[in-house]
């Protein structure tokens, strides 16, 4: 049994949990409330501020997914003779998707502004009406909201690979680089890289084979994985951090020799 004074203290913990749980969460909004119009249009993970003050817009999952939902239903239309879906009716079916995004935002991955205040003014006059229904979709969960941004990053060579080719020479680049740092033994490799291109942002699942044993290979594993983050991006889908490129180090006899 409890003592009288232990009892008394458990109610106490209970009220300075529940205040300090409100105070996170009202810091959180109040963060929220506070971020420019392009950062609540490109949440969590779609927007690379530049050293110069620049802002570029990169894909987030939900923008490379909401491109091809348009992209196919353009070409059901043009093949089956149909009108074009309007805004409306296109936001209504990809709301159910839970992907919407206007077209308007979408166009814009690429793009690159002057700074963050141009970067609010374009999409505000773009998307104002749907940027400020998702600031209050946000405001909801303000804490989920900006863990999910937090769990995102790009490294700052990153460049998405276009093709296996791409992906293979990036891998190569790595791995060599690796070797003349003596964090890989000098042996003969092979590369393999292939696309996972289904919705939203491509994926990229690379494979070196090395003739090492299964402790070197893992240690080749952890400096190659270190190696690859300047060209890596981790993106948010469905709520957690998603690398889009992802290595596997095998056993196997190679074909390329290490660099000389």
């Amino acid at each position: 049994m409890w003592s009288s004074p232990m009892r008394a203290c458990i109610p106490s913990l209970h009220a300075a949990q529940v205040r300090s749980s409100r105070a996170a969460q009202g810091a959180a909004r109040q963060a929220i409330r506070a971020l420019p119009a392009y950062r609540i249009a490109l949440w969590p993970d779609g927007w690379v501020l530049e050293r110069d003050g620049s802002v570029r817009v990169v894909d987030t999952h939900a923008m490379a997914e909401a491109r091809r939902w348009f992209d196919m239903a353009e070409r059901t239309s043009a093949t089956s003779n149909r009108r074009p879906l309007t805004a409306a009716e296109q936001g209504r079916a990809m709301r159910l998707l839970g992907v919407y995004v206007p077209p308007a935002v979408v166009g814009l991955s690429g793009c690159r502004f002057a700074s963050e205040q141009v970067a609010s003014v374009a999409l505000q006059l773009l998307a104002g009406d749907w940027i400020d229904e998702r600031r209050r979709s946000m405001l909801a969960q303000p804490e989920r909201a900006l863990a999910e941004h937090a769990g995102a990053w790009q490294g700052s060579r990153h460049r998405h690979p276009t093709s296996a080719d791409d992906a293979d020479a990036m891998l190569r680049e790595a791995l060599d680089a690796c070797i003349a740092e003596g964090l890989v033994p000098p042996v003969r490799y092979r590369v393999l890289s292939r696309c996972e291109d289904g919705f939203g942002l491509r994926r990229w699942r690379c494979a070196v084979e090395l003739k090492l044993d299964a402790y070197a290979r893992a240690r080749a594993r952890e400096a190659l994985d270190a190696a690859l983050i300047p060209w890596n991006r981790a993106v948010i889908r469905d709520g957690s951090p998603v690398p889009l490129i992802t290595l596997e180090v095998r056993a196997g006899n190679g074909q390329r020799g290490a660099p000389s």
